[in-house]
């Protein structure tokens, strides 16, 4: 019987891990094309492979990486060190809060 409950243990650890090692910190939520609510030239993109782009329609763009530890969006520009932003998704609406509480509103394309 130990050895049947030590065995149980064992496997529900190694459960516990795969289950935890295939969660992902990227909001499925996030996923896909978001138009900034004060100037819809300016497109969000984030992608399900947490790579992302900014474009704005007079032709300016750059690409980013993104993750979402906690509440956070981890921006992470190519030779930048990495931004942290708050945000929340009510439906079809995402507002990100700088770290100087300035609050951005995007609508989901």
């Amino acid at each position: 019987m130990k050895k049947f409950i030590k065995l149980l243990t064992v496997g529900m650890i190694l459960a516990g891990a795969f289950m935890l090692s295939g969660c992902s910190s990227r909001d499925d939520a996030l996923v896909g094309t978001w138009v900034w609510e004060d100037d819809s030239s300016w497109v969000t993109t984030f992608n399900a492979d947490g790579t992302g782009t900014h474009a704005i329609s007079w032709g300016y763009g750059t690409s980013f990486s993104w993750t979402t530890p906690g509440n956070n969006i981890r921006w992470n520009y190519s030779g930048h060190p990495n931004m942290d932003t708050t945000y929340r998704i009510p439906g079809n609406t995402l507002y990100i809060t700088t770290q100087e509480g300035v609050t951005f509103r995007y609508i989901r394309r």
